[in-house]
């Protein structure tokens, strides 16, 4: 009887053994996985059920603190408004410029690298693909340097290009029907948008020589700034910053 429990001890020894190395397996790659874990955006896995849509680059407002170059590579130190990386970093986040890099300023005018100074204010959007280091380092996509006055956050007059279809009077504001070049809301309508021509409204030909709302006629091509508010009907309804009368 004693010989016959020999070969039942051996297989329930091997088989506590197996499950032993089985739990150290698991544990270890466990582990891995920890440690793999945080992934960069670029590798981040979907959330809406496995389509990897492309990852859209990330947004910062803030101020050029320093301007550096990595072979080569020109690189902004940035102090970002919404972020702080604590005392004893040189910047909160480097920035690299490389020939895919768009740099415009906030009315879309093409800019250089030459342009960006210390203490310039800028929005850029960079990544989505950042680093794991302190400060973070990323690639820009495109920068706008922002105007003194420029709020970001706070909606911004809309610029439009457009040809005058005719004015009329309400009430005690003159109106513009424009017929606008890059927007058509569908036939059937008087014009793209109304136009209200206000005391705040500045008017001026394209040398910046100062006009009133009687130079202005059928047929005419402008430019326009308006806005922000814009009201919902069909055509929308705007005040009116600037018109500036463009030369044919």
């Amino acid at each position: 009887m004693k010989n016959t429990y020999i070969p039942l001890l051996v297989l329930t020894v091997l088989a506590v053994i197996s499950a032993g190395a089985m739990i150290m397996n698991a544990d270890a790659d466990e582990k891995i996985l920890i440690d793999n874990g945080g992934l960069e955006s670029e590798n981040s896995p979907a959330v809406d059920g496995g389509n990897n849509d492309k990852m859209q680059p990330l947004n910062t407002i803030a101020t050029i603190i320093g301007i550096e170059t990595w072979d080569n590579t020109t690189v902004l130190l940035l102090d970002q408004d919404e972020s702080d990386i604590g005392e004893g970093y040189p910047c909160d986040i480097y920035l690299k410029i490389s020939q895919e890099t768009t740099i415009k300023d906030s009315n879309g005018n093409e800019l250089t690298i030459e342009d960006l100074t210390e203490e310039t204010r800028i929005e850029a959007y960079y990544g989505p693909a950042t680093t794991r280091s302190l400060p973070a380092q990323s690639v820009a996509v495109s920068i706008v340097v922002l105007d003194e006055n420029d709020q970001p956050g706070v909606p911004q007059p809309v610029k439009t290009t457009g040809t005058i279809l005719g004015t009329e009077k309400w009430t005690s504001s003159t109106v513009i029907l424009l017929d606008e070049d890059d927007v058509e809301i569908g036939e059937g309508y008087p014009c793209d948008i109304y136009l209200s021509i206000g005391q705040e409204t500045t008017i001026t030909d394209s040398n910046g020589n100062e006009l009133t709302i009687e130079d202005l006629t059928e047929g005419m091509r402008i430019e326009a700034y308006y806005g922000p508010m814009v009201t919902a009907s069909l055509p929308p309804q705007s005040g009116t910053l600037k018109i500036v009368v463009l030369s044919e």
